[in-house]
């Protein structure tokens, strides 16, 4: 039997698991019932990396064991590009309940930039919808980092807590968890939001519902801001404009007194023309039109 030591294998740093998470429960189960499936490896430069079966290499590292029997307890799979590397370890890994959203959404991104899939392809291939990937691309992509580290962190910490519950039989109440729905809409928030509307969120344990439409006055009340940022830095532009107008016709007055050459009827005339239309703007203004500059009451 040809084998390959455990320390030859290794999980790169492009692994789509970024968590391996507890693996008490797996080191158990192969302590008692042997490794009854068998970690899928590519050969690389310095060793074999592994495709799948990140979390059943540390439950062995955990167990000790030295020495891992081909085509038993390791299969090689030399015959494919960089691209199907990544592609089967994400098909390996996207129907597990223990990974997440997060790294999914990473994995997406990594298959569609470096490797040239399309999402839509992605979506083909893995049997879910296009607006699944989307939502998963958005979450790695929009999420700040620091959000996505402690979204994983409570994942983590209430199913550490679900799991407990469950071995101990008892009655007590389940932890909190938010569901992925929120996290993405969250994601669509300007960072400077995120955190502080992820937290208000988990701390006040809203169901979806009651997340969505807190999520929805802050979108609201984001958009109502801007309008009223808009509608400042339009009345400041018209201020601008009115002042700089004073300081002309202050200008043209003297110019007018002090030049001996001016033609006298034609500035009048040409006065005239503009009186007619600052009269017309005037009554724009007076009326409220929508065709009006903006020029606020103060001004």
């Amino acid at each position: 039997m040809q084998t390959i030591h455990i320390k030859r294998i290794y999980v790169d740093n492009g692994h789509i698991r970024r968590n391996i998470r507890d693996i008490r429960g797996l080191k158990e189960t192969i302590a008692d019932a042997g490794l009854l499936q068998p970690i899928l490896v590519q050969q690389a430069e310095h060793g074999y990396k592994v495709i799948d079966g990140a979390r059943r290499l540390e439950a062995l590292k955990a167990l000790e064991v030295q020495e891992l029997i081909i085509g038993k307890d390791v299969i090689v799979d030399d015959e494919e590009t960089e691209a199907d590397f990544k592609f089967k370890q994400l098909i390996a890994n996207v129907q597990r309940e223990d990974i997440n959203d997060i790294e999914l959404g990473h994995a997406f991104v990594v298959l569609k930039e470096k490797y040239g899939y399309q999402y839509k392809e992605i979506a083909e291939i893995i049997g879910k919808t296009p607006h699944y990937v989307a939502a998963k691309v958005g979450l790695a992509k929009r999420l700040i980092p620091e959000v996505q580290e402690l979204v994983v962190k409570n994942w983590e910490a209430a199913k550490c807590i679900r799991d407990t519950l469950k071995e101990e039989s008892g009655d007590a109440e389940e932890p909190y968890s938010m569901n992925v729905k929120i996290i993405e809409d969250i994601a669509r928030l300007p960072a400077e939001l995120q955190r502080a509307s992820y937290e208000f969120i988990r701390d006040k344990e809203m169901d979806t519902g009651e997340a969505l439409r807190y999520l929805r006055k802050v979108k609201v009340g984001l958009e109502e801001a801007r309008a009223e940022e808009d509608a400042e830095e339009a009345g400041l532009e018209v201020k601008k404009y009115l002042e700089k107008i004073y300081r002309d016709v202050d200008k043209l007055s003297v110019t007018i007194k002090s030049s001996p050459v001016v033609d006298n009827e034609k500035v009048a005339s040409t006065i005239e023309e503009l009186i007619t239309r600052l009269n017309l703007l005037y009554m724009e203004v007076k009326a409220g039109s929508k065709k009006s500059t903006g020029v606020a009451t103060d001004l």
